[in-house]
């Protein structure tokens, strides 16, 4: 029996995308008060190291293949077949041979 995952490949990829976005924006503002000697400095590292800490969770908990259940970490945001089963992510149906 197949084992099916609740979490969507699209879901887990959308999320990571967003918490990638914070821990950019979370890095540049730890660097800007660092310039001009803020005291919240250490309040936005703090966040950026959460916060690509939970990048990192949701990619190995979520960014799987909904089908053959393998983890996709590499490409996450741009792959569309998975590298294992060769079903694409979203329909799943078989991919081509020039679609991988």
């Amino acid at each position: 029996m197949k084992r099916t995952y609740e979490n969507t490949f699209v879901q887990g990829r959308e999320l990571t995308k967003k918490l990638i976005i914070a821990t950019v924006i979370s890095c540049v503002m730890s660097i800007v008060c660092e310039q001009i000697g803020s005291p919240v400095q250490p309040l936005f590292f703090w966040l950026t190291v959460f916060i690509f800490a939970a990048v990192i969770y949701v990619m190995v908990k979520y960014c799987r293949c909904p089908h053959c259940g393998k983890r996709i970490m590499f490409g996450v945001l741009k792959i569309t077949v998975c590298p294992s089963c060769r079903r694409s992510l979203i329909t799943g149906k078989k991919a081509k041979k020039g679609q991988f």
